[in-house]
């Protein structure tokens, strides 16, 4: 077994030399099967090199189509990140401009304002009666004590009713417990408001000869230690003139927002602190035209 293959292999090496003399010796006569043989050997392999730069090709595009998702998606996930910052930064540039209008007013207030005030944010309200009482910033260490007066710019809003070291607690004008001697201002008739179970401000006992009409506006009277006289209070909303009845009661349009109400301002003292003769209060445009149409 042995010998025959050693026999086919020098048969082999005998066949490959005579092929390499002829070669040298008769190149020409060679040159044309080679030729052959040669177009044959690269049709045969460029087959197979055709087919797999075309798989490549195809590789390459698809990977170019996924990276160009994953570039996007990227790109998507950035100018989603952008604009939720732009939006985050616009809503800020909002709540700065509308803290900017309510302390210019605040501002203002106090510049007109002869009594000696402190401005006070609220933080709170109490969840059991809550449109009733806040709490605000202002405590013992700032000079507040119970029964000092509570305002905006726009109007009456309560007194204060527990003082703690850094905070305090506001009763409003719509608590049935709040009491502040009220006056209607074009009639001059005194009365009491006081606040109701329904969260209305009411003025009791006015005169039952009192000729005062939808809205009026009610004022405090200066009869009580909190407030000053001329402080707006509101506008008559509507009045109950009961026969029976020995005086007459109205339902008030407070002027102040109690469901907006985001800073206050604490009465520290009811006495004028300098000469200003200003007004503390100035009503808008909108809400004298109301006036002025109700008591027609």
């Amino acid at each position: 077994m042995r010998r025959s293959r050693s026999r086919v292999k020098q048969v082999w090496q005998v066949c490959l030399i005579f092929l390499l003399i002829a070669l040298v010796l008769f190149p020409s006569s060679f040159e044309t099967p080679l030729r052959l043989l040669s177009s044959l050997t690269v049709e045969v392999v460029q087959v197979p090199l055709n087919i797999a730069a075309f798989f490549n090709q195809k590789a390459m595009d698809v990977w170019s189509d996924v990276q160009g998702l994953i570039d996007l998606r990227t790109d998507n996930q950035k100018l989603r990140e952008e604009v939720l910052r732009l939006n985050l930064e616009q809503n800020l540039l909002k709540e700065f401009e509308v803290a900017v209008d309510r302390y210019q007013k605040l501002f203002d207030f106090k510049q007109r304002c002869p009594y000696s005030t402190i401005v006070s944010e609220v933080i709170g309200r109490n969840p059991t009666n809550w449109y009733q009482s806040l709490v605000i910033t202002k405590g013992e260490q700032d000079g507040i004590i119970p029964g000092l007066g509570v305002i905006t710019p726009s109007g009456v809003v309560g007194r204060v009713f527990k003082v703690y070291r850094t905070f305090s607690i506001v009763q409003l004008i719509l608590d049935r417990d709040s009491v502040v001697t009220g006056l209607v201002q074009r009639t001059r008739d005194e009365g009491i408001i006081q606040g109701s179970d329904n969260g209305e401000v009411i003025m009791k006992y006015l005169p039952p000869l009192s000729l005062l009409k939808t809205g009026d506006v009610v004022i405090t009277s200066g009869l009580d230690d909190r407030f000053p006289k001329g402080m707006i209070v509101g506008t008559v909303k509507q009045i109950q003139n009961k026969e029976a009845a020995p005086f007459k009661s109205a339902t008030l349009r407070p002027y102040a927002d109690f469901s907006k109400l985001e800073e206050v301002i604490v009465l520290l003292d009811i006495v004028p602190s300098n000469e200003k003769s200003k007004t503390c209060f100035v009503l808008d445009a909108a809400a004298s035209e109301t006036s002025e149409r109700f008591s027609r």
